[in-house]
């Protein structure tokens, strides 16, 4: 149990350095936010798919799992990854990378509290403190920097709506990871991660198509030097990152896990 919960924290760290290159990479695209969700979706998807052949715990456990399962799992990709991934990189095009993922360390309290009321999960004082302290730290990395440097200068936006859809997306980003822990009682982290991923995908082309913005969206995604940024972005940032943060949600309580993964902007520094 020990070494599970050791390499659970762990997992949540490296889920942070992978999000800070994504973020880093997608801030600097020029497609629509929810253009560049639909493509990493559609990437990362594929490579999920493709490992759990691999690396996956056999058709037993997708036989066994119950209907509620798959049902909290979808719930969870169309919260956290087609709407709040979609309103994360709005706010990363708006503020820039660095000072959207300091909103970001609004996710562990949210998760403590959901934690708390619908996943029973208690943390002891030491634990809350050793939280309280990682979150300041974060703050004070990051206060004195230049963040307006950040700015692609692609995409403008009133600084107000950048931050209102950073903390709109923590909140659909925890709520997602609290489905997914949920479902996880039956369901391994990778093919948890497959099954929101490839979800939100086929959500998030069903919506373009019925907006009629997919062709506009096929032009930008395919525009040169984009494809080849994408696929690094998705492979780092949503392959290995979001396969990892299940499995760090999966291994220790809820908060510990997101106060893990909240140091991205640190990486990002």
């Amino acid at each position: 149990m020990g070494s599970a919960m050791e390499f659970g924290q762990v997992a949540g760290l490296v889920a942070a350095a992978c999000w800070a290159i994504g973020s880093f990479i997608y801030s600097r695209l020029d497609a629509p936010a929810a253009a560049m969700n639909l493509a990493k979706n559609a990437i990362s998807g594929t490579l999920l798919l493709l490992s759990i052949p691999l690396f996956g715990s056999g058709m037993g456990l997708w036989i066994a799992a119950p209907a509620s399962a798959y049902l909290w799992l979808v719930i969870s990709a169309v919260v956290g990854i087609q709407i709040g991934d979609a309103a994360y990189f709005r706010s990363i095009q708006i503020l820039g990378p660095r000072k959207a993922l300091v909103l970001t360390t609004l996710t562990p309290p949210i998760s403590a509290v959901l934690g708390w009321f619908w996943l029973a999960e208690q943390l002891e004082l030491p634990a809350l403190i050793a939280m309280a302290i990682t979150l300041v730290g974060i703050a004070v990395v990051i206060r004195d920097r230049n963040l307006a440097s950040d700015r692609s200068g692609l995409h403008e936006g009133n600084p107000r709506d950048g931050l209102l859809l950073g903390v709109f997306a923590a909140f659909c980003q925890s709520t997602g990871l609290a489905l997914s822990k949920v479902s996880m009682q039956y369901l391994p982290p990778l093919e948890a991660s497959a099954i929101r991923i490839v979800t939100a995908f086929v959500g998030g082309l069903l919506v373009a198509q019925y907006t009629g913005v997919l062709p506009r969206w096929k032009q930008q995604l395919f525009a040169p030097g984009v494809p080849k940024r994408l696929f690094v972005a998705g492979f780092i940032g949503t392959y290995i990152g979001i396969w990892l943060s299940l499995v760090s949600a999966n291994s220790v309580a809820l908060a510990i896990a997101t106060t893990k993964m909240s140091v991205t902007p640190v990486f990002m520094v």
